[in-house]
């Protein structure tokens, strides 16, 4: 599963390889298999040390993370952590203590590598244990500076399909529990559906939290190609703020309008707030295009594009180019450019 978003590639970013046999050889075979068809990281997943091995015989170069250390194990998986020099997830449930405990040992041992799993229950009145748990957990590792909790946590949404046997309700619950995790600051999911009515929501949902509202999302300012214009193609101006310019941008794309977008640096503000505060002038119009070779004096069409709230600047371009070349105040919705084509481009001389 893989959506471009704002700007960005969501997409799944790693893969558990879980042992159901307990077999080592068709474990180590598995593991083998998926590192020749991905270069993701991998998370090894078993409570048998001897699987365990297997696989890292296999995978250990690409420093895989291996779940889990638990109160039986946890010397042997100790051991194969600090052996082959990889990651490793120390998993006590619904038990603080004894989390902090077996993380202090593994500290001391020389690992430093180490994942904290406190326990993910699906459903009832250890899921709410589970919130509490995770909760704890940050606020001891940033408020209380426990260095013994300062490591990332794991949480396992997949546990819902130990509680639905219907496939729908269990992604369904797979889902919601991955987003209520991202909002208690669980910093790696193992999940089971990657169905994109199961996985979207969550991606759209982490993207949104962890970008910072002080900075607003921007793409890099200049020319950008949306599909093979040439020199009688249209030039459109719009902002360098990701949701404008990728909303533009698929206005045209699935319109099949070839032109160049030409994305000006207004800090990543918006058209509208951009036109009122001065971030996007006709000046800076003008220099960003000769910055990027794009002299609409020069072409066929001589004409640029303006959005439908830069209309006041068309007479003040106009001017810079001496009347060589013509500004178009296009729509105020790029969903309406289409249309405005029709009517308006080729420009009449």
């Amino acid at each position: 599963w893989r959506k471009f978003y704002i700007g960005n590639w969501e997409e799944v970013e790693m893969i558990a390889v879980r042992s159901v046999t307990g077999d080592p050889a068709k474990f180590a075979a598995c593991v083998k298999k998926v590192q020749e068809t991905t270069k993701k990281p991998l998370v090894l997943c078993s409570f048998d040390p001897k699987v365990l091995k297997a696989g890292l015989e296999v995978a250990a170069e690409n420093r895989p993370i291996i779940y889990a250390a638990t109160k039986d194990n946890w010397k042997e998986v100790a051991q194969l952590a600090y052996d082959y020099k990889v990651p490793v997830t120390v998993s006590v449930p619904f038990d603080l203590d004894g989390l902090k405990s077996m993380a202090t040992t593994f500290k001391e041992m020389g690992i430093d590598d180490i994942i904290l799993d406190p326990g993910t229950a699906p459903n009832g009145e250890k899921l709410q244990e589970t919130l509490h748990n995770f909760i704890k957990l940050r606020r001891a590792a940033t408020e209380e500076g426990q260095k013994d909790f300062n490591f990332p946590v794991m949480a396992l949404p997949i546990t819902a399909w130990m509680a639905n046997d219907d496939p729908v309700r269990a992604a369904y619950w797979e889902s919601l529990l991955t987003a209520t995790f991202v909002c208690r600051g669980a910093d790696i999911m193992i999940k089971h559906s990657i169905e994109p009515h199961s996985v979207m929501p969550d991606m759209h949902m982490r993207f949104n939290i962890y970008t910072d509202p002080r900075t607003p999302v921007q793409v890099k300012p200049g020319a950008h190609v949306v599909g093979k214009p040439t020199d009688e193609s249209p030039i459109f101006i719009t902002t360098n703020f990701a949701l404008t310019y990728y909303t533009v941008e698929s206005d045209l794309s699935s319109n099949s309008i070839d032109a160049y977008l030409v994305a000006i640096n207004t800090d990543g503000i918006g058209v509208q707030a951009s036109v009122a505060g001065g971030q996007i002038t006709p000046g800076k119009i003008k220099e960003t295009l000769d910055e990027e070779g794009l002299n609409p004096a020069e072409r066929p069409h001589k004409a640029i594009i303006l959005p439908g709230m830069c209309a006041k600047f068309t007479g003040e371009i106009d001017e810079l180019y001496k009347y060589e070349a013509k500004a178009m105040a296009g729509p105020e919705d790029s969903g309406r450019i289409p249309g405005w084509m029709e009517k308006n481009w080729p420009p009449k001389k």
